[in-house]
């Protein structure tokens, strides 16, 4: 169960924000930081598995040049000196990149994704890849290959994915930060279950050059950390117009101008219907409690009905299905017993090429749907998963009495941000009473990180402390 206080864990404790501040003012070593976080992985990662390549002798280079720079002088920004790890699908030059899968073992990539680079520029510290569900298809982190990831809360239970690996590492207490991708909401629902803040961007905000795709037209790439203001910091380094990637040609900017904390009269839109129908009662207080937050935070608060979406994950899915099988039809065909069993089963399925314009159709009725509300409010907010984090193994689980694919469930409210590309947010919004962590998700207009990233800050503040960082062993059973 998750400690009730936190526990004093010295610069483990401090939050990228914060680690950035002393780091500035020269009271902070990156050196000394860098060489805490390999600590803490050697102490705490082989029981949570939220690695799969540590890069020791990467990191502690890093961590000298920008020591030697900041004694120089030369201040990168807020990112300079800080420990992150990276999404095992993100490309690193001559560090290996599996993308989750045995036929990536030995793989090591040339050059650095775009994402990748930009931090490296930025100052970064690399600890090492984060692990994820092979080639990110799925959303649980049990990779048949390298092993389950556990959730740091609940030995025994998942993190959620298929950014698992990154989203554990940070509530471990074992990366300030890290980069996932999100197809279905593979950022925000192991933001959710283990409980950090995870944001998908607008579609096309952040460029995918140099990661493996899963679906490209709902690929997105995102960043998780402890807080929005951490989250915020990362987002401003990767974003922008890539010429390596056409789908950042609108990328846009994003400025100080477009944060800040009051709150007076915003427009939120609380989903309902569809969006409630399937809910653990855990899960539904916890939200409910947060809207009461907006409220009190003087945010206009209404209720918003969509239609009855119907079997929209299985449409979702089936969009999915079709863009992955041409990316991996030829391994596939060349050496089938280098992919999973969960695998095998999805890419020896034929493309069904009538039920993919049906499901297309479908679920860009249902985004578009979504986009019309956020004509009438300024951000929705939902549950970001169901319920919290089932234990790894069971392929169906129960929510609110009904009996659900965990794929299916896990995906069921983030998976049609994708489908309309617009900026969604989880922030931790309380606690189950095994002490797993519940997410809500703050959803905003295209482009309008700002607005998202402005109402999870003020919620986070006025909520108080989210689950704190498990103590030195931190799985329990």
């Amino acid at each position: 169960m998750i400690d009730p206080e936190p526990i004093d864990l010295g610069l483990i404790g401090l939050d990228l924000a914060a680690a950035s501040a002393r780091i500035a003012a020269g009271e902070l070593s990156p050196v000394e930081l860098t060489e805490a976080y390999l600590a803490r992985i050697a102490a705490v990662d082989p029981g949570i598995r939220a690695y799969v390549t540590l890069t020791a002798a990467r990191a502690r280079a890093d961590a000298r040049r920008a020591a030697d720079e900041l004694a120089r002088g030369r201040h990168r920004g807020a990112l300079h000196g800080i420990p992150i790890g990276l999404k095992d699908l993100v490309d690193t030059a001559g560090i290996r990149t599996t993308a989750g899968s045995i036929l990536h073992t030995g793989r090591v990539p040339e050059r650095d994704a775009t994402v990748a680079a930009r931090l490296r520029a930025a100052g970064t510290v690399l600890l090492g890849k984060h692990a994820t569900h092979e080639f990110a298809w799925g959303g649980t982190t049990t990779n048949v290959h390298f092993g389950a990831t556990h959730n740091p809360h609940r030995r025994g239970h998942i993190p959620g994915g298929s950014s698992g690996g990154s989203a554990a590492s940070i509530a471990a207490g074992t990366s300030l930060g890290s980069i996932g991708t999100d197809t279905c909401g593979s950022v925000r629902i192991p933001a959710a279950l283990s409980g950090c803040v995870g944001l998908k961007p607008t579609y096309g905000r952040v460029s995918l050059y140099g990661i493996e795709p899963l679906a490209p037209s709902l690929d997105h790439v995102g960043p998780l950390a402890r807080t929005v203001r951490d989250v915020t910091l990362l987002f401003r380094a990767i974003l922008g117009a890539d010429p390596a990637d056409p789908r950042t040609a609108d990328a846009g900017t994003f400025g100080d101008e477009e944060t800040g904390e009051d709150l007076s009269g915003l427009r939120v839109g609380v989903l309902g219907g569809w969006f409630t129908d399937v809910l653990d009662p855990a899960v539904a207080a916890a939200v409910g409690r947060a809207v009461g937050t907006l409220a009190d935070l003087g945010c206009e608060v209404r209720e918003v009905v969509p239609p009855d979406f119907g079997p929209l994950v299985a449409e979702v899915f089936t969009i999915v299905h079709a863009e992955a099988v041409p990316h991996h039809a030829a391994n596939f065909a060349r050496a089938p017993e280098l992919f999973g069993p969960e695998l095998r089963y999805l890419l020896g399925r034929p493309v069904d090429a009538a039920a993919v314009a049906a499901a297309r159709r479908r679920t860009a009725a249902a985004a578009a749907w979504l986009v019309g509300a956020l004509a009438e409010v300024d951000v929705l907010v939902s549950a970001t998963v169901p319920a919290p984090a089932p234990e790894i193994g069971p392929d169906h689980v129960v929510v609110g009495g009904v009996e659900l694919h965990i794929e299916r469930m896990l995906t069921r409210l983030t998976s049609v941000f994708d489908v309309a590309g617009l900026p969604a947010l989880s922030v931790p919004c309380g606690v189950s009473a095994a002490g797993l962590p519940i997410g809500l998700q703050i959803v905003g207009r295209a482009y309008e990180e700002g607005r998202v990233l402005r109402v999870g800050a003020a919620y986070e503040v006025a909520r108080g402390p989210a689950p704190p960082i498990p103590a030195e062993r931190p799985l329990t059973t």
